[in-house]
């Protein structure tokens, strides 16, 4: 229970710091702007597509052209609940790493990442394809479904809820682990012993999506108490080879 509460309480300190006030609002301001933007293009085309497409077959009655345009338009949007975070992914190199240096910085006084060459952040670019997809998986083939079924029964829910937490937990505490360019072994030993702290992140996250304005917020303020939950866990971790303090 300690560990869970440590994790809970770590999302708060990093929601409170990308908040405006908190210090760390402009960082999280960028990619939030972005899935946005993208999100809003992808419906747009949509939007277009389906009405250009239902013309052509439709060519006496445009106006169910435009009204199933339209209908695509909305179904979009409300998918784009679903995908924000995904999305928000791809940015993690250009937005996350940045969010996870300036809390390291100010808790330790030191830096994370260090100096990158354009070469390495290319390469964390391209990598950031990876957990994005992960996330977008995660979010249609088990978040989507398990709230259908939370919706619909008790027991749903009962699974639904710690499930989705430990996997929105883990895919939190993989930014500031891939920033020490932390190997898959040494992330699931991480997993493994601070798993009660996972699950309280992931908890605490899974709870904000469903708060709307705050839920843009979400994948910062996780990034955030991710790197917040990985500096409280240091004393227990140093001197293990698994675990070493820098790359």
């Amino acid at each position: 229970m300690r560990g869970f509460v440590a994790g809970f309480g770590a999302f708060l300190v990093g929601l409170k710091l990308v908040l405006p006030g908190g210090g760390l609002f402009r960082f999280a301001l960028g990619p939030v702007v972005a899935s946005a933007c993208v999100l809003v293009a992808l419906a747009v085309g949509v939007f277009f597509g389906v009405a250009g497409w239902l013309s052509g077959e439709l060519d006496d009655y445009r106006w169910l052209a435009w009204l199933g345009g339209a209908l695509a338009l909305v179904i979009t949007l409300v998918l784009s609940y679903f995908l924000f975070t995904p999305v928000m992914q791809l940015f993690g190199p250009a937005f996350m790493d940045p969010i996870c240096e300036q809390v390291h910085r100010r808790y330790t006084g030191q830096t994370l990442i260090g100096d990158r060459s354009g070469q390495a952040w290319v390469a964390r670019q391209l990598g950031a394809v990876v957990p994005s997809l992960k996330w977008l998986v995660i979010s249609i083939c088990v978040q989507l479904p398990l709230m259908v079924v939370g919706l619909l029964t008790v027991v749903g829910l009962v699974v639904a809820v710690p499930v989705n937490a430990i996997l929105q937990g883990a895919d939190l505490m993989d930014n500031p682990l891939g920033c020490r360019h932390w190997r898959l072994r040494q992330r699931l030993g991480w997993y493994k012993a601070n798993f009660a702290a996972t699950l309280g992140l992931g908890t605490a996250s899974s709870l904000v999506l469903l708060v709307p304005g705050l839920n843009l917020f979400m994948l910062p303020a996780g990034v955030a108490a991710a790197t917040v939950l990985m500096l409280a866990a240091e004393p227990t971790l140093r001197g293990s080879p698994d675990f070493p303090e820098q790359p």
